[in-house]
């Protein structure tokens, strides 16, 4: 006996509904995964996201504050883990070399010595394979470096150590070490070393940074003043100690590292997760709206064999429950699929533990309520209404009584079509029937025109993405850089560089560490300051070309002008135009006043000083410590070529190189950071065209079929099966072309939002606003595209049936 036979006649209603009209439980179904999908991955992700930055980030026991300084003893440490508020510290030594890749180029590295890798305590590293800890003569690569660097273990690799001498490491084990940058985002490798390594590069075995943690009780949320304190007072003891701090930084409690760009990331993700629900909810109202409309017959038969209202809501209501139930059997696995895979991503790219598949009870209850509560309150309304009609009322509507014209609109609609006589009829009953229902109408407008809005914004982001990055890289007019360990005089510096075949221009330029200090005051070196590398180039050097946020550039005649970037604002919002700015460089402590705020370059924090001025007042004058070259091959490999040969020939005149760096590497790793981010906004311009795909077949699929017994109508007037498919194409063309023209409107506000959010949280800067035409091209290709698919299908078929077959359909 068939399992249906079983059941009261209402409820086999309810199954004949769902098994019998396969084409429409499966667009309901669709719709509403849709929403349940975006609602289930945006807050699995946001959850993995927090779960594994917090473990990756926790487990390292992160220092609250870091203090790097000439080297120091040992003994140091002890007495800053007696201080007050400090629970924890422990030292190490960071060793800037080079090291040569296995494509032969040679990196900046940062080799670090810890005393004891037993007993780490603050910004813990830990072994992910070979040997651990390192032995004499070994090093351990950071796993975010070892792509970049191209080795294995077991290989070994060439370290130029500060003075210029060579030495063999060899590889033994990978590390991760989650208080470091990426090696993406740093553009330098790290490496671990024991301490008699680093007495054969050239280095005392003593330390130069001090990593602490503070006690419990000093945390105050997310204020970081408590924590300077405790901070300051390690200053002291090491100042005490006869040692010379040259940056302290001061880290935001349970803050990761990468928290503006992953902030940006999720901040995109909530907009896709709002975008697609709201989507899903409009679409959902409509679904059933046309569901009820059509069975309005039924409900009167019904009605009329004794049915109940209370009786009717609950088969209706069971009904819709039923369709969000298979969307929640559908989505919440794919949702959960979907957010491990993009968390794993984002995890390979920041450089931290991803923790793999996880379905949280929570995400389940959202999924739930979102397939079932959203899809039972959209319905809601609508049954209230369906089921409220009278037997009269129910019997006596064929679906279609509502084409009579009644209110101005629709006269106003008629009379002007009736101008149109060139018009073929089909064209002109489209037109019409578009208009027919105006609140269907609207909540399938508001579905495609969001999905479009949010497209078409997404694009103008890319845009604004893309512009931004083309300043910044426009910046670089020169092809080598060259940083020495000291300063040299500039004529000896051009003089050896301009003999080297294939340089055609050279500029020398002051470039030197600093700090940013609050202000004048001496108790101001022992507060957090932010570290900033001082560039003094000519002022009327044109081998850059910086993008001026406001104010001014260095021009001719200026003395203790300054220029910040804006990421020294971002860390120093007291750095306005015309406010003083205090910089302390070595033991010289420099009164500027800031006349302009650049653009940042994405490759540190720069503040720029006449050279003339500069120099002469840190007792440099005529000398260097950096020079900028062009090249007259500016291609990349020619760089590279370029920057060995300059490398050699300086050494050879006597001349110390810190590092040489070709520029097109600079612009490489600025274009991968950036990829990473336009890559993200595909990915959710793919996620939000299904979303409006799915949306546009849904309502226009249950429009053809609730226009079936239409259909028959016009067959049997004489219309052939292509004028009957016609007029659903047209119709759905036309719906199509309102919202891509209301969505391209509603594009410019969002673009603009979307590019001052995104700006500050990955770059510091509002991004200038783009409005991508690229964008609205291509979704008006979609919606065309959609709305061909969406229709064409189901009219073709409906056109297909004979005339007896449509006239019967209910």
């Amino acid at each position: 006996m068939s399992r249906s036979l079983l059941l009261s006649p209402r409820w086999r209603k309810v199954w004949a509904d769902l098994a019998g009209n396969k084409l429409r439980t499966l667009l309901v179904v669709l719709s509403i995964t849709v929403g349940v999908f975006a609602v289930g991955m945006v807050y699995s992700s946001y959850l993995m996201f927090q779960r594994d930055l917090a473990g990756s980030w926790g487990a390292a026991s992160p220092a609250d504050v870091s203090l790097y300084a000439d080297p120091f003893d040992e003994e140091l440490i002890d007495s800053i883990r007696s201080l007050r508020g400090v629970r924890e510290a422990d030292g190490r030594f960071n060793a800037d070399v080079r090291v040569r890749t296995a494509g032969g180029e040679w990196r900046q590295m940062w080799l670090t010595a810890i005393p004891d890798y037993i007993k780490q305590k603050v910004n813990v590293v830990r072994p992910e394979s070979g040997s651990w800890p390192p032995g004499d003569g070994d090093v351990l690569l950071e796993r975010s470096s070892v792509t970049q660097l191209g080795m294995v273990e077991g290989s070994r690799i060439l370290v130029e150590t500060a003075a210029g001498n060579k030495r063999l490491l060899k590889i033994t084990g990978i590390v991760y070490d989650s208080s470091q940058l990426p090696s993406l985002f740093s553009g330098r490798a790290y490496g671990y070393i024991d301490m008699d390594t680093l007495e054969k590069l050239d280095e005392e075995r003593r330390l130069n940074q001090v990593n602490l943690v503070v006690e419990p009780w000093v945390l105050q949320g997310k204020e970081k003043a408590p924590i300077e304190a405790v901070g300051r007072r390690a200053f002291s003891k090491l100042e005490q100690g006869n040692t010379t701090v040259t940056w302290f930084l001061v880290n935001k409690p349970g803050e990761h590292l990468m928290h503006g760009p992953i902030s940006a990331i999720l901040l995109l993700l909530a907009v896709m997760g709002v975008l697609s629900l709201l989507l899903s909810t409009f679409l959902l109202v409509n679904t059933v709206a046309a569901i009820l409309t059509q069975q309005v017959r039924q409900l009167g038969i019904m009605k009329a064999i004794g049915a109940q209202r209370n009786q009717l809501l609950r088969m209706y209501l069971t009904l819709v429950g039923a369709y969000g139930i298979l969307a929640l059997v559908v989505a919440a696995p794919l949702g959960a699929l979907a957010a491990s895979a993009l968390t794993g991503f984002m995890a390979g790219m920041f450089n931290f533990d991803s923790g793999g598949l996880e379905f949280p009870g929570r995400v389940l209850l959202l999924e739930t309520a979102v397939a079932l509560g959203g899809p039972l309150a959209a319905a809601l309304w609508p049954v209230w209404q369906g089921t409220g009609r009278t037997v009269r009322e129910a019997i006596s509507d064929y679906g279609i009584g509502g084409v009579v014209p009644g209110g101005r609109f629709d006269r106003c609609l008629d009379a002007g079509l009736a101008k149109l006589k060139e018009l073929p009829r089909p064209v002109v009953l489209s037109l019409r029937n578009t208009f027919r229902q105006r609140g269907r109408l609207v909540l399938t407008l508001l579905t495609l025109t969001m999905a479009g809005t949010a497209f078409m914004a997404v694009f103008s982001l890319r845009a604004a993405l893309y512009a931004g990055l083309e300043q910044t890289l426009d910046y670089y007019r020169y092809d080598v850089m060259v940083q020495f360990t000291e300063s040299y005089r500039t004529n000896r510096i051009d003089q050896a560089v301009m003999r080297v075949p294939g340089v055609k221009a050279a500029e020398v330029w002051g470039y030197t560490p600093g700090r940013i200090l609050r202000d004048e005051r001496k108790e101001s070196e022992n507060a957090a300051s932010s570290e900033v590398t001082v560039l003094a180039p000519p002022v009327d050097t044109e081998i850059i070309r910086p993008v001026i946020r406001s104010g001014r550039w260095l021009v001719p005649g200026d003395e203790n002008a300054l220029v910040v970037d804006t990421t020294t604002v971002n860390d120093n919002p007291q750095l306005t135009v015309g406010a003083p700015a205090v910089v302390k460089i070595g033991d010289h402590k420099l009164r500027l006043t800031v006349v302009g705020i650049a653009q940042g370059v994405l490759e540190g924090t720069y503040v720029y000083a006449p050279y003339g001025w500069l120099s002469g007042a840190i007792q440099e004058a005529g000398r260097a410590r950096s020079v900028q070259i062009v090249a007259t091959d500016s291609a990349p490999q020619a760089q590279k070529t370029l920057g060995r040969a300059v490398d050699e020939h300086l050494k050879r005149q006597g001349l110390k190189v810190k590092r040489v760096t070709p520029v097109f590497e600079t612009k490489q790793r600025i274009q991968q950071r950036n990829g990473i981010l336009i890559a993200f906004l595909l990915i959710m311009v793919v996620l939000l065209a299904v979303v409006g795909a799915l949306g546009l077949a849904g309502s226009l699929g249950l429009n053809v079929l609730e226009r079936t017994r239409e259909i028959g109508v016009m067959r049997a007037i004489g219309a052939s099966s292509l004028d009957i498919a016609r007029v659903f194409v047209l119709e759905a063309l036309c719906i199509g072309l309102i919202s891509w023209l209301a969505g391209a409107l509603l594009a410019v506000p969002m673009a603009a939002l979307l590019a001052h959010q995104v700006g500050l949280l990955f770059f510091h800067y509002p991004l200038d606003f783009y409005f991508s035409f690229t964008g609205v091209g291509i979704w008006l290709g979609v919606s065309v595209t959609l709305s061909l698919l969406a229709s064409l299908l189901p009219a073709w078929n409906a056109a297909r049936m004979s005339v007896r077959e449509v006239l019967n359909y209910e």
